[in-house]
């Protein structure tokens, strides 16, 4: 009887031992440390990620539960984009699409990215996230950027010309197209033209007229302004 139940007892003791180490190591303190005696008051806690400190929530000394948050760690080793899609056009969004975007408060310059995940619910102010993957990450983009997003969701292959080329007068369009060169002089003509959809950098060109012809591209109101 003495010797079950000293059984008994070592194997209760010894699954309270193990229960406490692995209790230990959950806390990052060596179980070895502590039965050679070596005991600590401090207790180190590793984040999940590696990354920039961006806000602390506590103070030293503070108590604090295992629920409530110390800090915010932001890692910028993968950026995304997280768009806003009003509902009525979440239907034309789909996975892999081409986003062109821009950040407005620094620059007008474009970056691209693509869709890689579209939300599933639509919020209370009727608007779905779409979540962005960036084509080039190394651009130092700085969490919470506000961005404007162009999401193209269909593509047609159209005569186009960049806008700047195009002169407006009295409602009519016209570009310059090139007629004749001689050494460093260079004479163009004057071609009205109809014009159909148009962006930030281009305008499409209905029509034949000026197709395989070279056209002045920059600078295409000066000349008009010179007569």
């Amino acid at each position: 009887k003495n010797y079950l139940k000293a059984e008994s007892d070592y194997k209760s003791t010894l699954a309270l031992s193990n229960g406490l180490s692995h209790k230990l190591k959950m806390i990052n303190i060596n179980p070895l440390n502590v039965k050679a005696g070596k005991i600590t008051s401090i207790v180190p806690i590793y984040a999940p990620i590696s990354g920039s400190v961006t806000a602390v929530y506590t103070n030293v000394g503070e108590f604090m539960n295992a629920s409530d948050v110390l800090l915010e760690i932001i890692n910028n080793e993968h950026k995304h984009l997280e768009l806003i899609v009003f509902e009525k056009e979440i239907l034309k969004i789909r996975e892999k699409q081409p986003i062109l975007f821009k950040i407005p408060e620094s620059s007008t310059k474009k970056y691209k990215a693509a869709v890689y995940l579209v939300g599933k619910s639509i919020d209370k102010n009727r608007t779905v996230r779409v979540h962005g993957h960036l084509e080039n990450e190394d651009v130092p983009f700085i969490v919470g950027m506000f961005v404007e997003a162009e999401i193209i969701t269909n593509s047609i292959k159209k005569q186009a010309i960049p806008i700047e080329a195009v002169i407006e007068k009295d409602n009519e369009y016209f570009v310059l197209v090139l007629k004749e060169k001689n050494d460093e002089t260079y004479k163009f003509e004057k071609i009205k033209i109809s014009i159909g959809e148009k962006n930030e950098n281009w305008i499409e060109i209905l029509g034949k007229n000026i197709e395989n012809k070279q056209i002045l591209i920059k600078g295409a109101f000066l000349p008009l302004e010179k007569g």
